[in-house]
């Protein structure tokens, strides 16, 4: 079995015709199923993890503001720092920044659900390329919050032409 997801891992998901075929209307949706299977394969009792992708128009040059209108109302953007690769830092983030700790056997290097994990990963990553081109200017976010946020996160901000997405990645515990 862990073979066999070993080869899962390695896999072009970027090449598979669900990937390659789907419409961009489509693509959003099929990007937060993805997270909220990797939401559910996360979680555990105390350990709550968010996972969205929404966007929004960006008017003028204002990222700031439009990732604003995309925040809850408690919320507003405290700073916006540029990476290099939007894709580098998701898969960087998801799923090791969210794994549980109870059960440390299931989520080591190899262990089934990590690699299942990763591999959900790399699917979701796949189908933000197809929204994103590699060369998207995107932010690592912070957040300013008058109540609670998260307990831990990362959020994405990836700007594309006239439109701001904003991936994020959040866990409660």
């Amino acid at each position: 079995m862990i073979t066999t997801l070993v080869a899962v891992t390695e896999f072009d998901w970027a090449g598979l015709s669900a990937a390659r075929n789907a419409t961009q209307e489509a693509v959003p949706e099929m990007v937060n199923r993805a997270l909220r299977v990797l939401e559910d394969l996360l979680e555990e009792t105390d350990h709550a993890c968010t996972f969205t992708l929404v966007d929004g128009p960006l008017t003028g040059d204002d990222v700031v503001a439009a990732v604003n209108a995309l925040l809850p109302a408690n919320c507003r953007v405290s700073g916006l720092e540029p990476v290099d690769s939007w894709s580098a830092t998701a898969r960087a983030a998801l799923p090791g920044m969210f794994v549980p700790g109870r059960q440390p056997h299931a989520w080591a290097e190899q262990g089934a659900a990590r690699l299942l994990a990763e591999a959900l990963t790399d699917w979701a990553v796949a189908l933000m390329g197809r929204l994103w081109p590699a060369s998207a200017e995107s932010w690592t976010l912070t957040v300013h919050a008058r109540d609670w946020y998260e307990g831990a996160y990362v959020d994405l901000v990836v700007r594309v032409r006239d439109r701001v997405w904003l991936l994020h990645l959040g866990v409660s515990d």
